[in-house]
């Protein structure tokens, strides 16, 4: 890949909203990646997954840019010197190394940078592992949360470290997930329900902020967004009450309908009703349109990339969303509570697809990392 395209040499984000000038947006293997796999059928639905998903990435890249949003798109995997027709027999042949008792997946491709990135200011906070870490920064503006190297490597390109084995069989036990931290000017929301000193050990790292503390089950941009200064939006899974402390005056939608899907948007309102009768078949963890009629993909995925996949059920992608500015906002899907939230708040909703969203069990939240936007650190909450 193209080393210009990695362009992160300064960085600055202290809210998601303030005018974005830079993202880093995730990306996917090649469909070479799956070439080898014999079953001419399956191998077919493999790659029309990796094929759509990679177009529908360059969807969004279009409509950031045509918004004026530079795009910095790093590679899928950090397999360096491995051709992608050879990867999934590499790791496969990994798999069977390590015993399938200890990796239970095949890591998943690097989609999702906000899962494990954050923009602290002028810094970039980096809370995964090697296996999460294919975008070479430059490493002035990173910071790490110590986890263990996972991935070593040598001359002739990727290897396993010590620790991979455990760490792919109780997965992302040594991190924690970057979305559990919400940045609102001088002051920052941070989730601790699975990490009680979360807030101890980032306050410690970033003197500069505050806390405010929450408890949304950790991946935070999966439960609620701040669009803008003023509005917060939220699913039903969350007491809403919570925000009226963390933050005063605001705005507060609590998403009542999140299933609902509009009966002029044919395309999604079918994708509804196939997941609504196909999600037994994969326990409501993922869902394709090509599912219910083929078996063998629903236990190739099952067997080799249980880490692709999320839990597709509870996703609420209408709050996953990407604020360019505090006048537009990106989203994956129109809901009429939201979108006429967002139209009373001056907002305008562009909308983009991405057709396997209930494959990869992520929204643009997810698929993105805003590394720069312009204005500094305000105090939103000025009495």
């Amino acid at each position: 890949m193209d080393s210009n395209q990695y362009r992160v040499n300064k960085v600055n984000a202290y809210n998601g909203w303030d005018p974005l000038k830079q993202v880093v947006l995730g990306n996917v293997f090649r469909p070479e990646f799956f070439e080898t796999i014999g079953d001419s059928k399956l191998r077919d639905l493999l790659q029309q997954i990796l094929y759509e998903t990679r177009e529908d990435l360059d969807g969004i890249r279009k409509t950031l840019e045509d918004l004026g949003v530079d795009v910095v798109q790093g590679p899928s995997n950090n397999m360096d010197g491995i051709a992608e027709e050879d990867m999934f027999d590499t790791l496969q042949d990994t798999m069977a190394a390590f015993g399938k008792d200890h990796i239970k997946s095949i890591p998943k491709p690097c989609l999702m940078p906000r899962d494990h990135w954050i923009t602290m200011g002028d810094k970039i906070l980096f809370t995964g592992s090697h296996l999460t870490n294919p975008y070479q920064l430059n490493p002035d503006v990173v910071d790490h949360y110590p986890v263990k190297n996972l991935i070593e490597r040598d001359g002739s390109g990727f290897r396993i470290g010590e620790g991979l084995a455990r760490q792919l069989g109780d997965t992302y036990s040594n991190e924690f997930w970057a979305p559990q931290i919400i940045r609102v000017g001088n002051k920052l929301i941070i989730d601790q329900e699975n990490k009680p000193n979360l807030a101890e050990w980032v306050l410690d790292k970033y003197p500069q902020f505050t806390s405010a503390n929450i408890a949304v089950g950790g991946h935070t941009d999966g439960s609620m967004c701040l669009p803008k200064p003023g509005l917060v939006i939220h699913t039903p899974f969350i007491d809403g009450s919570c925000f009226k402390e963390t933050l005063p005056g605001w705005d507060i939608l609590g998403i009542q309908n999140p299933n609902e899907m509009q009966a002029d948007n044919a395309n999604a309102w079918d994708g509804m009703k196939s997941w609504m009768e196909e999600k037994d078949i994969t326990e409501g963890r993922w869902w394709t349109p090509e599912a219910k009629s083929n078996p063998e993909l629903v236990k190739f995925v099952d067997s080799y990339l249980n880490t692709w996949v999320g839990f597709a059920e509870e996703s609420i992608f209408e709050v996953n969303m990407l604020s360019v500015s505090e006048n537009v906002i990106l989203s994956l899907n129109y809901q009429k509570e939201v979108h006429d939230k967002l139209k009373k708040h001056g907002m305008e909703p562009v909308y983009c697809r991405f057709r396997h969203r209930n494959f990869w069990d992520g929204g643009l939240h997810c698929l993105t990392l805003d590394t720069y936007r312009e204005g500094g650190m305000q105090d939103y909450f000025v009495k």
